[in-house]
């Protein structure tokens, strides 16, 4: 049985938080917790805020549709929430999508984060339970999964199946990083 994965609607591109131009900003998250039951509008979470690999804030949303709250942790030094917001603004693109343009900013950088890291979880969930393929759902990728563990000879018989051309797309499960980043977009 095949069927089409489901997932979040998607909002734009992840934006490379590693590679700025100028002098590089690496911003992380760390000890993520999302209840799924409590988001509504936008995702319940909380979670830790890194900035260059320094605990910088706590970040939490209770998912009524209000925005990021930031918490500076004791003792950190670095560059405060509106200076993250300035050099986001300065040197990293605004996100042009729909018709809107938007500046980026540690909201916008956290959630990519957050919408990022429950894609990984919940691919990792599906690829230990189902087989997937990435194929053209009309004119876009999707994801499908194929009913039946994924098990080594099954894996194989699907890749057998792609080769010969009786499946169309690409295997995920045991994919390179590369299929594994296109999945997650898809998820």
């Amino acid at each position: 049985m095949i069927s089409k994965v489901a997932g979040s609607i998607p909002v734009g591109p992840a934006i490379p938080h590693s590679i700025y131009k100028g002098n590089p900003m690496k911003i992380t998250i760390s000890n993520l917790k999302h209840s799924a039951s409590l988001s509504q509008e936008t995702h319940a979470f909380t979670a830790t805020v890194l900035v260059d690999g320094v605990r910088a804030f706590e970040a939490s949303n209770h998912g009524t549709g209000g925005p990021d709250n930031y918490y500076p942790i004791k003792g950190y030094t670095g560059p405060s929430e509106k200076e993250i917001n300035d050099w986001l603004k300065a040197n990293t693109p605004a996100i042009k999508e729909h018709g809107y343009e938007l500046e980026n900013s540690l909201e916008i950088v956290v959630g990519d984060l957050v919408n990022d890291e429950l894609a990984r979880k919940q691919l990792k969930r599906m690829l230990s339970t189902k087989i997937l393929v990435i194929d053209k759902d009309g004119e876009e990728n999707a994801l499908f999964s194929y009913k039946g563990k994924p098990t080594p000879d099954a894996l194989l018989a699907m890749q057998k199946a792609i080769d010969a051309g009786r499946i169309k797309g690409r295997l995920v499960n045991g994919g390179d990083e590369a299929i594994m980043a296109e999945a997650r977009q898809l998820v």
